[in-house]
């Protein structure tokens, strides 16, 4: 049977077609090898075949246990294609299983979100990041990012928090790469006002020249 949409493939998959089912495998197949290669290579981690084979199983066992029910929570909104989605998914499953093994993906080669921001949000010599420690640093940026809109929350987190490159971004969130690197330069200036206003609040004192040097 041809599947051409893919609601008409996951509405296959849901009824325990056979051939639904092995479709959706043999076409997102590659897809999610390049993707737990991807998060290996990027994080600098070693791997195996062994490795690529059982993630590869794991993903798509994932998405086909308890009546499809992780494939049943795909709904396609806000331009997210399937490929896209499944995607995420690999990823995030890759970072489980590494978490497991003891190893923090995140934070592998200092890669995790918190040094990927602070890059963007030192643009200059001197700013409020460098006058407080880390761990406050860490906690205004999180604290920061929750506090953002959804679309350029979700597009750091794949792009620092995941390592993913703003081309890998733009594939998954369906948009052109022009757009990515709009939507990047938004949320990291959202990010420094939001930083700016929790010192301002916390830090009155000093607030007028933290404005300056941001």
């Amino acid at each position: 049977m041809n599947y051409s949409t893919d609601k008409d493939l996951i509405a296959g998959c849901l009824t325990g077609n056979r051939d639904a089912l092995e479709t959706l495998v043999k076409r997102f197949s590659n897809s999610v090898y390049r993707a737990i290669q991807y998060v290996f290579k990027v994080k600098n981690i070693p791997y195996s075949q062994l490795d690529l084979e059982d993630l590869h199983n794991s993903v798509f066992l994932h998405l086909f246990e308890s009546h499809c029910k992780k494939l049943r929570q795909y709904k396609g909104t806000n331009g997210c294609s399937l490929y896209s989605w499944i995607r995420l998914i690999t990823v995030r499953k890759v970072i489980d299983h590494l978490r497991k093994r003891g190893i923090d993906a995140l934070n592998h080669k200092k890669t995790n979100l918190p040094i990927e921001v602070l890059t963007d949000l030192r643009a200059e010599r001197s700013n409020p990041l460098d006058t407080i420690e880390r761990e406050d640093q860490m906690r205004l940026i999180r604290d920061g990012m929750k506090a953002l809109l959804p679309r350029d929350r979700l597009f750091l987190k794949l792009h620092s928090l995941k390592g993913l490159s703003i081309q890998e971004v733009a594939a998954i969130m369906s948009i052109s790469e022009q757009n990515a690197h709009s939507i990047k330069h938004r949320a990291i200036k959202r990010l420094k006002s939001l930083i700016l206003l929790r010192l301002e609040s916390t830090t009155p004192q000093v607030g007028d020249g933290l404005v300056k040097t941001l």
